[in-house]
């Protein structure tokens, strides 16, 4: 586990000169092929694809973690964006949601997980809460973990983009999606390590974080 957090920890420095210059995170890749115009399609689709994944499992988790630990304000607020999202097909629109919540919601649950009722609350809470908070915790290690590489593939993939004139319109996606984690990789890092220190506190077991690993979907569960 220290091992992990050491990881985190590094990758926040990593952040520190992507976020400056979009330049220190070269080689987690390979080689890139931006003068292919499939070959830069399949980049940005990677990068859509992955990016689409990781802010639902953390917009999810986020969700999950203040339906849990929050106040009846704190929850009526994320209950709110979760039934707008379950009312919406428009994939933009989706992606706006999951964004909001991620960007409004992170110190939120960082609070919440860090505050002095928050063992106490842990304790009362039915093993199926338990579980889905351990769970909402672990997403969230996984995704700090692997936000690095996807900077690295969306400043490829706008290199790329920037390059095939051709495909101009499909670079405002990539832009949102870098900015979103950029911003974000140091709350998902913080969140992590005052979730997995609460988790220890209450002896229960929310796994290790590894860049590799696949992150679980999250049904969310709101109090009656």
């Amino acid at each position: 586990m220290k091992r992990e957090f050491l990881t985190l920890a590094l990758s926040l420095g990593v952040l520190g000169t992507a976020h400056a210059q979009f330049g220190g995170l070269g080689g987690l890749m390979g080689g890139s092929k931006n003068s292919g115009g499939g070959d830069v399609s399949a980049l940005v689709d990677e990068f859509n694809r992955d990016s689409s994944l990781i802010q639902a499992a953390v917009a999810n988790s986020l969700t999950q973690i203040i339906a849990a630990l929050g106040d009846k304000e704190q929850i009526a607020v994320v209950k709110a964006k979760n039934d707008s999202l379950s009312k919406t097909t428009d994939a933009k629109e989706i992606g706006s949601i999951q964004g909001s919540v991620i960007k409004e919601q992170s110190a939120v649950a960082q609070q919440l997980l860090d505050s002095a009722s928050a063992k106490e609350k842990m304790e009362k809470m039915a093993p199926e809460m338990q579980k889905k908070v351990s769970l909402s915790i672990l997403n969230v290690g996984i995704a700090g973990l692997k936000v690095p590489s996807m900077l690295d593939k969306g400043k490829k993939a706008m290199e790329g983009v920037g390059n095939n004139p051709m495909m101009i319109s499909k670079i405002v996606p990539i832009k949102d999606g870098v900015a979103l984690f950029s911003d974000t990789l140091p709350k998902m890092t913080q969140i992590a390590s005052v979730g997995f220190k609460l988790m220890k506190d209450v002896k229960v077991d929310a796994g290790t974080p590894t860049a590799g690993a696949k992150m679980e979907p999250v049904s969310v569960s709101f109090p009656e």
